[in-house]
């Protein structure tokens, strides 16, 4: 090798070098992505529909949430009490009870079957209270398991429950709670299917979200039910 040659060698090891070097740092990790050693978390979805209820609403939120005949289960028409505000403590408590303790406001929900030939309707109660304590009281005392059997469905809220009458019409009583606001449902003649209880009552509580940051109530039941079923 000649003397000439000796700078282009030392110049080809330094570039050698720098590319082993650069090769060994690992790109940043993007701002709310996990990190390469799994230590980091994602940020919660804006869409998270298990976020709870926290913010009193007032009397004119409550009303825009309770989901309109075209938000329930396709075939349903207002019926006749349709959206009643405001509720009475009543609405909010078991049968034979007193009103239960915390209660703020509430807001009903009554929807018709179109062309139905036998009695079915769906009927919907929103309740909300002064604190979370409160609401799971009330939550807790509001489902009734006389003549009753659970039914299994996806969970609704931060707790639920599905329960069935022996009946043979088979009505469907869906109950739920997240945070301050409690939610409860009765289809009639459902034949012990829980799906329409499960796609209004979830549709209730988005909406409520919705309500809740600032937007317009948009949810429906449709819309929930083809968002899970693409999820399964």
């Amino acid at each position: 090798m000649t003397r000439s040659h000796l700078p282009l060698v030392a110049t080809l090891l330094a570039c050698l070098t720098l590319s082993a070097c650069s090769a060994d740092k690992a790109p940043p990790t993007p701002a709310g992505a996990p990190s390469a050693s799994g230590t980091g978390k994602a940020r919660p979805s804006k869409d998270d529909t298990d976020l709870p209820l926290t913010k009193q609403l007032s009397r004119g939120e409550l009303t825009q949430a309770i989901p309109d005949a075209e938000d329930v289960v396709p075939g349903y028409l207002p019926g006749s009490l349709h959206k009643r505000m405001p509720g009475e403590p009543d609405d909010c408590a078991p049968l034979d009870t007193p009103a239960p303790a915390g209660w703020q406001r509430a807001g009903s929900g009554d929807y018709d079957y179109q062309g139905s030939t036998v009695s079915r309707g769906i009927d919907l109660d929103v309740c909300q209270f002064d604190n979370v304590a409160h609401a799971k009281a009330a939550y807790d005392q509001w489902p009734d398991k006389d003549e009753t059997a659970p039914l299994q469905t996806g969970r609704v809220g931060e707790e639920s429950v599905f329960l069935s009458h022996s009946g043979s019409s088979g009505t469907v009583y869906g109950y739920s709670r997240s945070g301050t606001v409690i939610a409860r449902v009765t289809v009639e003649d459902a034949g012990a299917d829980p799906t329409d209880a499960h796609d209004v009552l979830a549709a209730t509580l988005k909406r409520l979200q919705q309500v809740q940051a600032g937007q317009r109530a948009t949810a429906t039941a449709p819309e929930i039910a083809a968002m899970e079923q693409t999820q399964r």
